[in-house]
């Protein structure tokens, strides 16, 4: 054996290639990346989508965000609306044997000969038969506040829908009843 120490013992290392010569021949990018206050920029959909848990994770933001807008969308309970740009809402009661319902009609400015015909067409959903009954008044809005009172004779009702009409639009309010 030898007892010569060898150049890969003293400390240096021996490289076969010189490693700025390489780089100099390297495309552009792989130039940035050696240099040494490269930050690689990543776009926000390419760092959502770069492994699996992050796909994961963009895809629960995705359906709370679908599953809140639906839930905007098709809510069931709309107690106030407007038509013709008058303000309506829907209010109810119930107290002993009487369920009581109001629609009102909000107060709006206008003209004196002013008179919209509406009729108001309201269901109640019975909670034990499933039985709907329904009562109609025809009124006049003159820009006024409005009161429109209904009552009927049971408190086992579920479920009340009040329907606005006039000549060429219509309004439903709807609202579960609570006990």
């Amino acid at each position: 054996m030898n007892n010569q120490p060898d150049s890969w013992s003293e400390g240096s290392s021996y490289l076969r290639y010189d490693r700025s010569e390489r780089l100099k021949r390297a495309p552009e990018a792989v130039q940035q990346m050696y240099e040494p206050d490269y930050i690689k920029k990543v776009s926000l959909l390419k760092s959502l989508t770069a492994t699996r848990s992050s796909r994961s994770v963009l895809f629960a933001i995705v359906a709370v965000f679908a599953l809140s807008f639906a839930s905007f969308l098709f809510k069931t309970d709309r107690q106030s609306g407007k038509i013709q740009g008058v303000p309506v809402k829907l209010e109810y009661l119930t107290q002993q044997e009487y369920l009581y319902v109001n629609i009102s009609f909000g107060a709006t400015e206008q003209s004196d000969d002013y008179a919209l015909p509406l009729t108001v067409r309201i269901t109640a959903a019975n909670r034990d038969t499933e039985e709907k009954e329904t009562k109609t008044v025809k009124v006049i809005y003159i820009g006024s506040a409005l009161s429109v009172p209904v009552q009927f004779p049971a408190h086992t009702y579920k479920r009340l829908e009040a329907v606005v009409l006039t000549d060429s639009k219509a309004l439903s309010l709807q609202s579960v009843i609570k006990k």
